[in-house]
């Protein structure tokens, strides 16, 4: 039955300038406006659509023939499924042929008693047409049951930002644990990194034959093998982990392709010739994720991470940031087993010890409050991360220290830092006497409590 719509459209939509196709693995349909632009949506939404007109039939009955406003009120009015409802606003004639040309195909009219401007609005017509629908859905496969188990919804494109040290990677590492390494990977931003590094491009190779001869080809990235793997793996969830993807030069890493960030996944980019060719070898020239340009996927999500205290070089655009989802990381100062970092502690000698939780929790006070920081300067619980819950005087302050003293506090004076008046960074040198006492004075004035091995070890034993 699948082909059949397939084939009914195709030869339907051949001299119409409203097209309409069928996707024959997914279960929607894809149509255009006058414009040649294309718009989707699913055969669900459309069996939706067609029992809400049976349920409201005497309304549309007396508006068989075409007249936009009249079809675009009662859309708006009676379509319960959202994206029929919207495409009922701003693609009406489009959405009115597509109707209108399922109605004809159930009901096993010639091509030639199709005309884009009528519908058929016959009751017996409409339940024959809703039946076939109905049977037209059971013929698309579900997914396989273990595919369900590592994607079960497809994520969004999502940008995870918050703080440094909160642990954003982690989040995403958490997500994907059980997709397997051929669908997903990861990919780090950074200044130099640009187009021909993420998307690819022409770059010189040796000759098989001759390892004098350079010749040059286009060789695909990332963002290129992860596009193909996806078209050609339809049933399969694929994502591709972008690691502080705010340190890169974004408008010249994704070029015009950032507009296949789009939610909806109904914009087309026309590909580079190069990109073109490569891509009609890998999928053919007929394939869908070619044939009308550059389309993203269903089954290709894009997941990346952004430290809200980098500086970045090159600030995102208000037209790339729309199109991505984004979610908040927050600090965890909870103390319980679900966060390992309350357990982290950082030794200043061999039995004196402070919590690094307090720590994090008394310093992002200070920031939170210093009109001049503000929250994105803060330090998330994973700001150091050790291998076992302790943190030696020499990593604390050769991570910690510096990073407050360099990004934080190095314009502020007086009570507005933690640091006292004239101490440099230099002065936690050596750690082991003159960074012990800054320490100190520092734990001190913010109210941290020092503990001893030998006051924990007394407690564990009376307890």
């Amino acid at each position: 039955m699948i082909k059949e719509l397939e084939h009914y459209l195709k030869d339907i939509s051949e001299h119409e300038k409203f097209k309409t196709e069928i996707n024959t693995r997914w279960g929607y349909l894809r149509f255009s406006n006058t414009s040649d632009k294309y718009f989707a949506i699913g055969i669900d939404a459309v069996l939706q659509t067609l029992k809400d007109i049976n349920q409201n039939l005497s309304l549309f009955q007396g508006n068989e023939m075409y007249v936009e406003k009249t079809w675009r009120d009662l859309g708006s009015e009676f379509y319960t499924d959202s994206t029929a409802n919207a495409m009922a606003t701003v693609q009406t004639k489009p959405l009115f042929c597509t109707l209108s040309k399922i109605i004809s195909w159930a009901n096993n009219f010639t091509i030639e008693d199709y005309e884009h401007k009528k519908i058929f609005l016959d009751l017996q017509e409409l339940d024959i047409t809703i039946a076939k629908l109905e049977d037209l859905l059971i013929e698309y496969p579900e997914p396989d049951a273990d595919i369900r188990i590592y994607f079960p919804n497809k994520e969004p494109n999502t940008i995870y930002y918050g703080a440094p040290g909160t642990g954003k990677s982690h989040t995403i590492k958490e997500k994907l644990e059980a997709v397997p390494n051929g669908n997903k990977e990861t990919v780090t931003f950074h200044p130099d990194y640009d187009y021909v590094s993420f998307v690819g491009g022409y770059r010189p190779t040796s000759d098989e034959n001759d390892e004098n001869n350079i010749k040059y080809r286009f060789v695909p990235q990332v963002f290129t093998n992860m596009y193909v793997r996806a078209w050609k793996n339809p049933q399969e969830q694929f994502y591709l982990v972008i690691e502080e993807i705010n340190r890169g030069n974004c408008a010249e890493i994704f070029g015009d392709i950032f507009q296949l960030l789009d939610q909806n996944q109904n914009y087309t980019v026309t590909p580079s010739n190069e990109l073109k060719a490569h891509l009609v070898s890998e999928l053919s020239d007929s394939h869908e994720g070619i044939v009308d340009g550059l389309r993203m996927p269903n089954n290709l999500s894009i997941l990346a991470t952004m430290n809200t205290s980098d500086q970045s070089l090159f600030p995102m655009d208000s037209a790339f940031k729309r199109r991505w989802d984004w979610e908040y990381i927050p600090i965890n100062y909870e103390v319980s087993e679900d966060n390992p970092s309350s357990k982290f502690k950082v030794f200043v000698n061999d039995q004196e010890y402070f919590y690094w939780l307090d720590f994090i929790r008394k310093v992002n006070s200070e920031i939170k409050t210093n009109p001049n920081l503000g929250m994105d300067k803060c330090i998330g619980n994973y700001f150091i991360k050790p291998q076992t819950d302790s943190i030696t005087l020499k990593i604390f302050i050769n991570k910690a220290m510096f990073y407050l003293w360099n990004d934080v506090f190095k314009d502020e004076f007086g009570s507005e830092s933690i640091f006292a008046e004239d101490v440099t960074y230099e002065d936690f040198f050596p750690i082991e006497t003159n960074g012990k006492s800054q320490i100190e004075s520092i734990l001190v004035s913010l109210d941290i409590e020092v503990h001893t091995v030998m006051d924990t070890a007394s407690n564990e034993d009376t307890n």
